[in-house]
């Protein structure tokens, strides 16, 4: 599968809708240019704060001093799945969510995990205080709005694992909460970091008149944003892996450290065209930071490689998808070598 030569712009020039699956994004040529390593990383949606931690690596010239040529294929609804360009080549590094892995690999694609950017997931259940879900046990019976009919997967792991009947009505709906507040279900599936804010715009108050739920306190504990890149790529590169980890993490880190900075270069520069609003952005980076960070103890990017022998292989087979063996399927070594060297 081939689609050409990659186009090399500026990092503003972001590329949107159909070009989106044609052409990178990528940083001029730096001083290092004669030993760089380029390497394209394929994200699932558009260039907002969702992924501030690599324009801040890019803005504070870190993947530049560990010599990647960094560029980066924006998502959307109109780009190819983050998988699909892994696979053809046209990234080196993805993120992607735990199921399409799986059914990449069932394909014969020999992917390998490094990490996940979400130390716990921003999937969640939102509700009404009227009538409000914060445990497995107000699921049942409910009328439960969600995007993906296959979302049933998850309920039935949050039932199943708390012995309750899979009893409850799934009932399509858009990416906005106003069927919610319309009385049209009882839940929505949500991100934590997105729609609340929507409900706020609308004059709503957390805690006051809607409650947000993650997925990890029901007890499916799920990783996302998850690090890929063919076992292919690594071996043959693991000195630039490890540097574009390190980076990365660095980038990560700086966000974090400075919440308004993410925000602003978004709207300047990363998605200065797509429309976005600083007061959102700023608050998308504010829900987002805590659900980012590691316990007491922990690192960035790192997580325990146990947590897929749990819920995260219960939700698979649940799918009726199958999970390779823990050893063949996650490396986090070239992580645990660039977290050494920070």
């Amino acid at each position: 599968m081939s689609f050409g030569n990659q186009f090399r712009t500026t990092r503003r020039n972001v590329l949107l809708g159909g070009a989106a699956a044609f052409g990178a994004t990528l940083l001029p040529r730096t001083l290092f240019a004669q030993t760089s390593t380029p390497i394209t990383t394929a994200f699932g949606w558009i260039s907002n704060v969702e992924y501030g931690g690599f324009w801040a690596g890019l803005e504070q010239g870190y993947f530049a001093q560990e010599g990647i040529d960094a560029g980066y294929l924006p998502g959307g609804p109109n780009a190819p799945d983050t998988l699909v360009s892994l696979s053809a080549d046209r990234a080196q590094m993805c993120t992607a969510n735990w199921l399409p892995i799986l059914d990449a690999i069932e394909q014969g694609n020999d992917f390998v995990v490094l990490g996940a950017q979400w130390q716990r997931s921003p999937a969640a259940l939102m509700s009404m205080t009227s009538n409000p879900v914060r445990t497995p046990e107000d699921l049942v019976g409910k009328r439960i709005l969600a995007q993906n009919p296959s979302d049933s997967v998850i309920i039935d792991s949050v039932l199943g694992n708390a012995g309750l009947p899979l009893d409850y009505e799934i009932i399509p709906t858009g990416f906005s909460p106003e069927p919610l507040i319309a009385g049209d279900g009882d839940v929505y599936f949500c991100f934590a970091t997105n729609q609340p804010i929507t409900m706020e715009q609308l004059g709503y108050t957390e805690g006051e008149d809607f409650v947000v739920t993650l997925f990890d306190d029901l007890g499916y504990v799920v990783k996302q944003g998850i690090v890929v890149t063919k076992r292919s790529f690594l071996e043959d590169n693991r000195a630039a892996v490890v540097g574009y980890l390190k980076a990365l993490v660095k980038g990560w880190q700086y966000a974090i450290d400075n919440p308004d900075y993410a925000p602003q270069i978004v709207i300047d520069n990363y998605g200065a065209d797509l429309g976005l609003d600083l007061a959102q952005q700023q608050a998308q980076m504010a829900r987002q930071i805590p659900l980012l960070t590691p316990e007491e103890g922990g690192e960035l990017f790192m997580f325990d490689p146990q947590v897929i022998g749990g819920t995260m292989t219960e939700a698979a087979i649940a799918a009726g998808r199958t999970v390779p063996p823990i050893e063949d399927l996650v490396d986090l070594t070239p992580l645990q070598e660039a977290l050494a060297t920070i």
